[in-house]
């Protein structure tokens, strides 16, 4: 029976790896948010802290778990998954901006950012099944 205990223990550079990172992806959805000309985040949060909360908890969230978990365990799909969804979300995004259409509905960069659980039970499912498979290849 293969044991799921991680062979090595939490270590001061897993979890600064996942804060620094977590810290960069709120900095850069900050940035995106702001470049695409949605709402002030800063004066919504006035009208809506609990909405405004969620989303920069969420962002943080979503840049700490795949750092945690290659610095950790060594998975990468995480990482791919999560930035390539915000690679993709962001781009559609801006070729919607650019081309003057006025989004009625969340942009996909606004859905990656409302729907970050899903991110992260993507990449924790990923990141699961790529520490699986490597671990029962070693054994």
């Amino acid at each position: 029976m293969v044991s799921l205990q991680p062979r090595k223990p939490v270590t001061k550079e897993s979890v600064s790896t996942g804060l620094l990172t977590g810290l960069v992806h709120v900095v850069l959805a900050a940035v995106l948010w702001n470049a695409f000309g949605f709402e002030d985040l800063v004066a919504t949060f006035g009208a809506e802290p609990l909405y405004v909360t969620y989303i920069v908890v969420g962002m943080f969230v979503v840049g700490f778990v795949p750092a945690f978990l290659y610095a950790r365990y060594r998975t990468f799909s995480p990482i791919v998954a999560t930035g390539g969804l915000l690679g993709v979300t962001a781009f559609a995004t801006w070729q919607t901006v650019q081309s003057g259409s006025t989004p009625v509905d969340p942009t996909p960069f606004g859905w990656y950012m409302l729907l970050w659980i899903g991110v992260l039970v993507l990449d924790a499912a990923l990141g699961g099944v790529e520490f699986w498979v490597w671990r029962s290849s070693n054994n």
